[in-house]
């Protein structure tokens, strides 16, 4: 099969630009191994300092309201003596809400805002303490203010359970500081009670003066195990990871992937850019040296052959030119002469 010059200079030209496409290639596949783990560690980062900040409420509340079990006050289960401390504790302890201690029939017995006193039995954490558990917990929706409360109920015991003491503070600083964690422009966290009902979110829009039911979202709907994954969420593609943050809460931190992975997408689309800028170049210059070297050569070749059979009108161009083709000319153009003069002597010597 014959290959004309053409696709010769085309293919030599690209056999030669494709070294720079293996180099760009590489360089894209090790960002594209390396960039989930930059993301990774980034998304981490922060659901690290956001579950830290959670457990630190969520032990301080428990120390608080443990030690308080253990003084006289509290578990002799004497109201007179048991409001003077849990009014005392309310001032002393900026986050707590109210505290209130119930028998172990729930009858509230003590309250620390000298509210009506009323039977809380059907409270999940009175039915866990009374069930045994060390910890009973559940978040509400304040009634004087609507926003979540966080109750934790421990229990009172001297030396047997006498009593339940719970202690409701508010998920405000909480729910101040995952607003505040982000990570570049997209990126938020929120974060789920053990029911995976919304109790904080980084865009403050999503929380309302009801629950939310977050149990369909996709994020929650995988494991808890620290794993970057990419989900689609309202017709978008979000990267995440879930993680556990004690008592059955969840903490998910995720950001936009065209974010999340800007460097690869950029670096990505910029190759795809060159290459296609790249082989158009080369098919121009390719072009354009085949017009200057190609088409000299085939015209000089037409020449060659005009000349091989006897017909010399043509002329020959190109003698101008100061290169291999202007040499070629030359070449050609005293070939014609010398076939010329052969011819004549050849005539003479018939002739004579």
């Amino acid at each position: 099969m014959k290959i004309n010059i053409l696709t010769k200079i085309f293919f030599s030209m690209l056999l030669v630009a494709s070294v720079s496409f293996v180099g760009m290639f590489y360089q894209l596949q090790v960002l594209e191994k390396k960039q989930p783990k930059v993301v990774e560690s980034n998304l981490l980062k922060t659901s690290r300092l956001i579950a830290s900040e959670v457990d630190n409420w969520m032990d301080k509340n428990l120390r608080s309201s443990r030690m308080m079990t253990k003084m006289k006050a509290i578990n002799e289960m004497k109201p007179e003596n048991q409001v003077p401390v849990l009014i005392a504790a309310t001032e002393v302890l900026e986050w707590a809400s109210i505290l209130f201690i119930a028998d172990t029939n729930g009858d509230a017995i003590a309250r620390s805002d000298g509210k009506k006193l009323r039977n809380y039995s059907d409270r999940e954490y009175v039915k866990q303490i009374l069930a045994g558990w060390e910890v009973g917990q559940q978040v509400l929706i304040g009634k004087a203010k609507p926003v979540p409360l966080q109750c934790f109920a421990v229990p009172i015991k001297n030396p047997a359970l006498v009593g339940i003491l719970t202690q409701c503070s508010t998920l405000t600083d909480i729910s101040d500081f995952v607003v505040n964690q982000r990570i570049g422009l997209t990126g938020i966290a929120f974060l789920v009670d053990d029911k995976n009902r919304l109790i904080a979110h980084g865009d403050v829009q999503n929380l309302t003066a009801k629950l939310q039911d977050f149990s369909r979202h996709p994020a929650l709907k995988t494991a808890s195990d620290d794993q970057i994954r990419v989900v689609e969420v309202d017709g978008k593609e979000r990267v995440f990871v879930v993680s556990d943050v004690g008592l059955g809460w969840k903490l998910v931190v995720q950001q936009d992937y065209d974010e999340a992975y800007a460097d690869y997408l950029e670096l990505k689309t910029l190759s795809q850019y060159i290459i296609g800028v790249a082989i158009v170049l080369v098919l121009m210059l390719s072009v354009l040296m085949s017009v200057n070297l190609a088409s000299p050569i085939k015209k000089l070749t037409n020449v060659a052959n005009s000349f091989s059979k006897g017909n010399f009108d043509e002329g020959v161009a190109y003698t101008d030119r100061n290169d291999e083709i202007g040499d070629l000319a030359h070449s050609i153009e005293r070939m014609g002469v010398s076939i010329r003069l052969a011819l004549k002597r050849l005539k003479s010597a018939k002739s004579s």
